[in-house]
């Protein structure tokens, strides 16, 4: 599955390439972001550069973001963590438009952007009721080495659509993300959310 992911993804992006070299200029436009699942969610602001056919509505864009997640893992533990991603879409594009679309999390090619940086963290839990905050030295905690050898590029898949009210976009999505780390895996994998963006 997340070579699977991977693969979609870098198809996504060349095939946006694609459309851009027939653009027709379109310009670009900013975003906001929220998306979620439960207690887990994602909130970003971005920017994307939008690019249609002449004669079709037909297009792509390539987006950039910037925002914070925080992701309940399968130990019922809270990550909070900065994220930047880089991503496609390709699809159809007018007063109603729909897409698919495909991204990855720059943060992890320069090292996780995590708001607690050392070796001790201030997680929240989850005990049936409500959560905690928890302070505690990892290596103490856990006493043994607890990275996941599965440990890969964070990522994501989706579709989504949406209408164009004059120069504000409201669209829709879902996604599947691949969403771990070395020592944390997230509960949940497919979010959604809504994006509305206002183009120059």
């Amino acid at each position: 599955m997340k070579k699977l992911l991977s693969i979609l993804c870098a198809s996504t992006l060349l095939l946006t390439s694609t459309v851009f070299a027939q653009d027709s200029g379109n310009g670009p436009s900013v975003f906001v972001t929220h998306e979620l699942n439960g207690d887990s969610k994602i909130s970003s602001v971005g920017v994307a550069f939008n690019f249609k056919q002449h004669d079709s509505g037909f297009g792509g864009a390539v987006l950039m973001s910037l925002g914070r997640a925080d992701i309940v893992t399968t130990k019922l533990n809270v990550e909070d963590y900065l994220v930047w991603e880089l991503g496609g879409r390709i699809g159809y594009f007018s007063d109603i438009s729909i897409y698919a679309e495909a991204g990855v999390d720059l943060g992890e090619l320069f090292g996780r952007g995590h708001l607690d940086e050392d070796r001790y963290h201030d997680h929240e839990f989850f005990d049936g009721d409500d959560y905690h905050d928890h302070y505690h030295d990892h290596d103490d905690y856990y006493d043994h080495d607890h990275r996941f050898a599965n440990d890969s590029l964070d990522a994501y898949v989706g579709i989504g659509g949406g209408i164009k009210l004059g120069q504000v976009q409201v669209n829709g999505q879902v996604r599947y993300r691949q969403i771990d780390s070395e020592d944390w895996k997230a509960l949940d994998d497919v979010y959604s959310g809504v994006t509305v963006s206002f183009s120059f």
